[in-house]
């Protein structure tokens, strides 16, 4: 597993020249789509039990104030899991990483409609903030690994892409909705159909984006990003 989310080393034999242009456009076309779509995924995943906190606290018997303590140790997690996870994500292979996370926080986010524990939905919502904790860090790090400064040779600017990338959290509150409203038509109005539907769909996000996402460029034989565009900084004695 661990090795599974190891860097992949980089390329020996080099892209020739000529063909670093358009290769470096196709590479970052796919790291755009596939970091914005994935963190799409963790979205679904992190909004659905707050959408749906008035049918779980009817279905389950849970009072608000329950509900909020659910809510309150997701983001008291989430909150410390940003800072740890998103240190290993410099030490991982991100576009591994990020899938791998929101794999893991789906099949925990299933496991939502198999219990009405208090205490068991409290652990659970602790271990996935864990694990969305390595949706953000990962994602920025590719947008960072594969678009520079300038827009030199590229298909847009880092601060460009990372406007695109950041919009996904409003794609996601409309694709959480989107799933519950997708459950509904196919399952009724069942609790656990919402969150194992949710599931479904961000575990097939995340495999999409294992096979469209990259490591960093010098993995594909291309240069470093600061190379290619030129933010690389050069001391001369």
């Amino acid at each position: 597993m661990f090795g599974f989310l190891k860097p992949a080393p980089d390329v020996e034999q080099k892209i020739s020249e000529e063909k670093v242009p358009r290769l470096y456009k196709m590479w970052q076309t796919r790291v755009l789509i596939s970091t914005a779509f994935v963190y799409i995924g963790y979205y679904i995943i992190r909004l659905i039990f707050t959408v749906q906190q008035n049918d779980i606290s009817k279905a389950y018997g849970f009072s608000m104030g329950q509900i909020g303590t659910f809510l309150s140790m997701f983001g008291i997690g989430y909150g410390i899991s940003k800072l740890i996870m998103g240190t290993l994500a410099d030490r991982a292979n991100p576009n591994r990483y990020v899938a791998t996370g929101l794999i893991v926080s789906a099949i925990i986010n299933a496991l939502y409609g198999t219990t009405q524990s208090f205490g068991m939905i409290v652990f659970l919502m602790l271990l996935n903030s864990v694990m969305q904790g390595m949706g953000a860090a990962a994602c920025q790090r590719l947008v960072g690994l594969w678009f520079g400064r300038k827009a030199k040779g590229s298909i847009m600017a880092r601060g460009t892409a990372f406007s695109i990338w950041s919009s996904a959290h409003n794609a996601g509150a409309f694709m959480c909705v989107a799933v519950i409203n997708l459950s509904a038509f196919f399952f009724g109005a069942s609790l656990q159909w919402s969150f194992w539907t949710a599931s479904i769909v961000s575990i097939v996000i995340a495999i999409i984006v294992l096979f469209l996402g990259s490591d960093r460029p010098t993995t594909k034989g291309l240069p470093t990003i600061e190379e290619y565009s030129g933010d690389k900084v050069v001391i001369k004695d």
